[in-house]
């Protein structure tokens, strides 16, 4: 009897970014539906029988609820983690090439089993990695390496670091200046706050 491939969901807000994901995961030997991002997930996933959850469900974690503001990466982390069911859920963010520490920590909190950026040359590989990761199955490497060198390399990647060094010496101005305004307040003591505020949530560093 022939093993039952895995089942991905996805849901993207970025048409390049969802059709990319798609190719890449079928490489895979998966089982890939691409849903709307109109689709309530909670409402979605209580209507399936438990055989027919998917293994991994992949969605933009800047996705809201319709007719709502909130997020659905918060509500289905929740239902997932509520009701025990063996899915994994997989956040991505289509608007940035690295995700922050702070972003990171946000996520899993929520009940997420990680959050990725966006794919490129560069990552392609080792994001599909993670995900099939996840969920038990070994990568395949030689078709992502075919679609990975047809990728166009990121745009303004030089322009991004030039910005970047440019800013440095701003940067160590400010140092100088609160090094300054020590020296001249010595009574002066700055309490630095040891978490941080994200999405409502709050983070230690």
């Amino acid at each position: 009897m022939a093993e039952q491939k895995k089942a991905v969901l996805m849901i993207h807000t970025d048409q390049e970014q969802g059709q990319l994901w798609q190719t890449a995961l079928e490489t895979q030997q998966l089982v890939v539906t691409w849903a709307k991002d109109t689709l309530n997930l909670v409402q979605y996933l209580e209507t399936c029988n438990h055989q027919d959850l998917p293994d991994l469900l992949l969605m933009d974690m800047a996705l809201k609820s319709p007719n709502s503001e909130t997020l659905q990466s918060s509500s289905v982390c929740q239902w997932v983690n509520k009701q025990q069911v063996p899915v994994k859920v997989v956040l991505f963010n289509p608007r940035q090439e690295r995700i922050k520490d702070v972003e990171h920590s946000w996520a899993l909190r929520r009940g997420a089993s990680d959050v990725l950026p966006r794919l490129s040359r560069k990552t392609l590989l080792t994001e599909v990695a993670r995900v099939t990761a996840l969920i038990g199955c070994s990568l395949i490497s030689q078709p992502l390496e075919k679609i990975a060198s047809g990728l166009a390399p990121i745009a303004g990647a030089t322009k991004i670091q030039e910005r970047v060094l440019t800013a440095v010496p701003d940067i160590e101005m400010i140092n100088v200046n609160l090094k300054t305004e020590s020296k001249s307040n010595p009574k002066t003591e700055v309490k630095s706050d040891p978490a941080v505020m994200y999405r409502g949530v709050r983070i230690r560093r």
